[in-house]
């Protein structure tokens, strides 16, 4: 069988190296080069990109998986790395652990790996003692890794979202200076997008369908901005509750025919919010109220062409298959179903709404 110590020998040979000058390199003994070669142990894994640089081969020419293979294995990898927040955190963990062992250079897979490892390091199961050094040594581990990705990607999404997760790190462990050190990171602004090119070259009907996708773009940004305001408020404070009305308000005013289209989703959240917010106060009645006005935003958002009908946008078509709601909850929503079922799940299972359960009005929304 052709182990991975025969392809450290033959690269090896192909870079005129010696077993005792690739072991210099990498800081082992030429018995230790020997015994790869021999099949008798294999290197350790944080060996292996530096295998990869010194004998100039890629990480998979190394660990010899068959084309076939890497390929359906990849297949498997980038269906949990893209939606990782559906599946099981747990159990995402350890496939990211495989994915970054026989992908080491792989960033993308990296900063999966660094995600998962963030998002358990707060899991309540660890909060507590005996474990509370889990929980450190997953944020150190997840930092670590968002700063390979950082200083080695080429790829703006991935370091991005390495930067913005390193940046949340320290932020939960109250070192703000360290964090703002990363929100500092981030460009002040995108002066030129392709929105604003189109825009300056197409002429006429073309133009104007333009502008119109550019405003709805700002539109999108604005109820997100306000959105950010109030989903993660604990409390009915004054400026939750100004950004929820604000954000609604703004959107009465530009669909005032009733069809938001993808702003249904939006409005879904904010109904939910407010619900949890009544919930809080007590005022199960009115919770209730929101709620099933809610529903009805959710039952709206079937469909996978819609089409805008108030005059600002009249005739823009929208393709929702890649839609969803504006916040998920990580580990409990699954993306996979239809918006009014993962909203009939959220009523289900947040112990929040454990108050309305015997309620009759209640049970029929999870009808």
């Amino acid at each position: 069988m052709n182990h991975i110590g025969q392809r450290i020998k033959e690269h090896r040979k192909k870079n005129d190296l010696t077993q005792e000058r690739l072991a210099d390199y990498l800081g082992v003994t030429d018995k230790a080069v020997s015994k790869w070669e021999c099949g008798i142990t294999t290197p350790d894994l944080a060996l292996i990109i530096p295998l990869t640089k010194i004998l100039h081969v890629s990480a998979d020419e190394l660990l010899g998986g068959k084309p076939e293979e890497k390929d359906a294995r990849r297949t498997e990898f980038d269906k949990y790395c893209d939606n990782y927040w559906q599946y099981d955190m747990e159990e995402g963990y350890q496939l990211a652990l495989q994915a970054v062992a026989e992908y080491p250079e792989d960033h993308k897979y990296l900063a999966w790996l660094a995600s998962l490892e963030m998002i358990l390091a707060y899991n309540s199961k660890y909060k507590e003692d005996p474990t509370e050094s889990y929980s450190s040594e997953m944020i150190d581990r997840a930092i670590r890794r968002n700063n390979i990705v950082i200083e080695e990607c080429k790829e703006t999404q991935i370091r991005e979202k390495a930067i913005w997760n390193t940046m949340l790190c320290y932020k939960k462990m109250n070192q703000y200076e360290e964090a703002l050190k990363y929100a500092e990171m981030f460009p002040i602004a995108k002066s030129i997008t392709r929105g604003c090119a189109m825009e300056m070259c197409l002429q006429g009907e073309k133009r104007i369908a333009q502008l119109q996708r550019n405003a709805l773009g700002g539109l999108r940004d604005f109820c997100h901005l306000l959105s950010n305001i109030y989903w993660f408020a604990e409390q009915k404070d004054t400026y939750a509750l100004a950004a929820l009305d604000t954000e609604e308000a703004v959107l009465r005013a530009v669909f005032p025919d009733g069809n938001y289209v993808e702003f249904h989703a939006n409005m879904c959240c904010a109904y939910q919010k407010r619900a949890e917010f009544e919930l809080l106060a007590g005022n199960h009645d009115k919770a209730v109220e929101y709620l099933q006005t809610m529903m009805y935003h959710a039952q709206q958002t079937g469909g996978r062409m819609q089409k805008y009908t108030c005059d600002v946008f009249n005739g823009i078509v929208m393709n929702l298959s890649h839609y969803g709601l504006p916040y998920i909850s990580v580990g409990k929503d699954d993306m996979t179903q239809s918006i009014p079922e993962q909203m009939r799940n959220r009523l289900r299972k947040e112990p929040i709404f454990d108050p309305l359960r015997d309620r009759e009005d209640f049970k029929a929304l999870l009808q």
